[in-house]
């Protein structure tokens, strides 16, 4: 697996075919990275000197991309303003770790410019250190369906207005003209020239003309795909004077809106927006399951046209953590001076909204959509979890915050925390919202949301607590896509993350019966289980699976005074068990085992059912009965009724690697957490020294089985015992 550098000018004609058939496997043919359109890109508006990278694995090309000189050791993608989004097309994100080695100098970062969500590598993967911005809002019309029913859907101010509009051009004859031959597409680019040089942009030197290089540009742009039958120009005329222009490169199922223009004379008819009502239709029935992409910095009354809203994104790639480090704290330091953020906003309007909530009560039910969508893989992520949590255990903490964002009206990501003081701070910390009862902590996020979400919630919560220097959050799955969406996220925004080890979680696939598992099970374990039964029942010995709202409160008083008899002291928070036994009696998750002799309890364990996992949530028993094995004797009998009764996929040992759980669990993973420093503040640079001083002199804690590197473990999270 290697990277051939190239110089583009020269090369990139000899590997077209390579480009264009990754670019049909990873997206499909996109208009804006066939070969066609960046040869032309390159032949206009390159400089020579751009570099080809070409990425090999085998005899095969799974990588490509055009990089140019940003300075000493600073690379960005190709992307002239004529370009409407980045082109990158990798199979696997994970090779472009090898990308700054193979370049030639010395290349500490990479900058990938204005790479769409929606055709971009997988990041899960990529170990590089990573920075996200957002760069523009960008649109789209879905045309799946009929085109007046996607009209009767929009904003009736729009259809209003445009009705007006057409109104006032009533005086004049209307058509619309549709050129797709290859031989009449220069004289269409021609007249679009023309129109746009008496307009605003010819004052700003941005429109094309005749003789210009963005006209050439687009005239053989739109010729060489008009060849295949992918360009077209619609016209929109009034009598005989052409009002308004757009070119568009296209497939079957996309068009791209390259470039639009009107005759400003005519501003009072709109013929902009009248044109476009007309593509759409067009669009729409050459098109029955695709999209129009318009790719721009998207206006107020633009987005109302569209059906998709999605962020166009800057990433920047660090050769290694030493130098996002130093890098981000240039950065912060220089944002602050000069008063900006780390992270700058799009010069368009926002429409991704902020708002912070004081209680999960509080937030409307569209929002809490997504604690209902977290907590189909993880109970823990519930809103009902939550608010018991914070409840019992926060009740008196006037700082917790469910922040949230919606991107035009739609949720996106929460991001549950509070202000610790712990451990005689006298400086709060941002931390998650999470105690020792907390065996899995995660922001809650959609599907369409991006680490630039998490920013946005991040600075708020950084807002509302001016003097935190630290932020803080675990325990977290490692693997998550969240996890690494946070990382992200904290240094994108001006902090220095350090990730670090939690704990390790044993965990079984259930694939077979309980009687089939139980043979699998090491001989000493199914012996124990088999002579410790028939001691037990013969001792007069039975059990109980409490599960619904009528026994829960007095199996809470025999749980609790197993736990208070186990430790020697009351449950740290009074509330939480009794409260968290209710809600799951209420909902149906509950599985509260209960181990008795002669009447009187002498084990409990309680486990949670939810999403098809099982989960050993905590457990207690009598030291004195220890003769009966009543947790191994009581583990069996829940773990039989949820793989024989309940069918779950998994059973989950939550925390720690304590050497019985081995015993009946099949897999191990881990949790991690993630804590980022201010580095535009003199005492966050200080914390931060103090965090870098202690990973070089303490060593690493083990990470068994996940694959993650060694980073950022050098702070461990040391949970008490439940």
């Amino acid at each position: 697996m290697t990277w051939e550098i190239h110089l583009a000018g020269k090369a990139f004609p000899q590997f077209a075919e390579d480009w264009n058939r990754l670019n049909d496997d990873l997206h499909g043919g996109h208009p804006a990275f066939d070969s066609r359109f960046v040869g032309a890109l390159l032949a206009h508006f390159g400089s020579g000197s751009e570099s080809l990278c070409i990425h090999r694995s085998g005899d095969g090309v799974d990588g490509a991309l055009i990089l140019s000189r940003r300075g000493f050791g600073r690379w960005a993608l190709f992307l002239p303003a004529q370009a409407p989004v980045g082109a990158l097309l990798v199979q696997d994100a994970r090779c472009l770790e090898t990308l700054m080695p193979a370049l030639p100098g010395q290349a500490w970062m990479i900058d990938l410019l204005a790479i769409d969500p929606a055709f971009e590598p997988d990041w899960s993967r990529l170990l590089l250190p990573r920075t996200m911005v957002r760069h523009q809002l960008t649109m789209a019309v879905a045309t799946g369906g009929d085109f007046i029913d996607y009209w009767q859907a929009r904003p009736s101010k729009l259809r209003g207005n445009l009705r007006r509009y057409q109104r006032r051009s009533g005086d004049h004859s209307l058509s619309v003209r549709v050129i797709r031959e290859p031989r009449e597409i220069g004289a269409a680019v021609s007249r679009c020239a023309e129109v746009e040089s008496v307009g605003w942009k010819a004052a700003t030197g941005t429109a094309i003309g005749t003789d210009n290089p963005q006209g050439r540009f687009y005239e053989q742009l739109l010729y060489d795909f008009a060849a295949s039958g992918q360009a077209l120009v619609v016209e929109l005329w009034f009598d005989d004077r052409l009002a308004a222009s757009r070119l568009v490169v296209c497939h079957e199922r996309m068009w791209i809106m390259l470039k639009t223009t009107y005759d400003e004379s005519l501003a009072a008819m709109a013929p902009g927006r009248q044109l476009l009502y007309e593509a759409l239709q067009i669009a729409f029935a050459d098109m029955p399951a695709g999209a129009v992409e318009f790719y721009t910095n998207a206006t107020r009354d633009q987005t109302e046209w569209a059906t998709h809203l999605r962020h166009v994104c800057h990433h920047q790639l660090y050769r290694n953590t030493t130098v996002a480090n130093v890098h981000g704290i240039a950065r912060a330091l220089r944002c602050r001076f000069a008063g900006g953020d780390a992270a700058q906003p799009s010069a368009a309007f926002d429409v991704t909204s902020v708002a912070a909530y004081r209680n999960p009560a509080e937030m409307p039910p569209a929002m809490r959509s997504l604690f209902d969508g977290a907590a189909r893989g993880e109970v823990e992520l519930s809103l009902e979890w939550f608010a018991n949590l914070q409840a019992a255990v926060f009740g008196d903490d006037d700082t917790v915050r469910y922040y949230a964002a919606e991107l035009n009206g739609s949720p996106t990501a929460i991001l549950p925390v509070h202000a610790a003081r712990g451990d005689g701070r006298r400086v709060p910390e941002i931390e998650s919202l999470a105690n020792f009862y907390t065996s899995l902590y995660s922001p809650l996020v959609g599907p369409g949301a991006d680490p630039t979400d998490l920013a946005r919630l991040l600075q708020a919560a950084r807002a509302d607590c001016t003097r935190a220097r630290v932020l803080n959050f675990h325990p977290m799955a490692v693997d998550s896509r969240a996890y690494e969406a946070m990382v992200v996220a904290l240094r994108s925004i001006g902090c220095i993350p350090f990730r670090y080890y939690c704990f390790g979680n044993w965990y079984l696939k259930v694939d077979r019966s309980w009687s089939a598992y139980l043979e699998q099970r090491d001989g000493v374990l199914r012996n124990t289980i088999r002579r410790k039964r028939r001691r037990f029942l013969a001792a007069g010995g039975s059990f109980e699976i409490v599960t619904g709202m009528a026994e829960v409160e007095s199996a809470t008083a025999e749980f609790n005074a197993l736990y208070r008899q186990r430790w020697k002291r009351a449950e740290p928070y009074a509330a939480f068990i009794p409260g968290l036994l209710r809600w799951l009696a209420g909902s149906g998750k509950l599985r509260l085992g209960i181990a008795r002799i002669g009447g009187r309890a002498i084990a409990a364990q309680l486990w949670i059912v939810s999403g098809g996992k099982a989960s050993i949530y905590k457990m207690a028993y009598d030291e004195a009965q220890a003769i009966h094995a009543p947790g191994t004797l009581l583990t069996a009998h829940l773990m039989e009724q949820v793989i024989d009764v309940d069918r779950v996929a998994e059973v989950d040992y939550l925390i720690g690697d304590d050497p019985y759980k081995q015993a009946w669990m099949s897999h191990r993973r881990e949790r991690w957490g993630i804590v980022a420093y201010d580095a535009a503040s003199l005492p966050g640079i200080a914390r931060l020294l103090c965090e870098i001083l202690g990973r070089t002199i303490r060593r690493t804690p083990a990470g068994n089985g996940t694959g993650q590197p060694a980073r950022g473990a050098g702070k461990s999270a040391a949970l008490p015992a439940r």
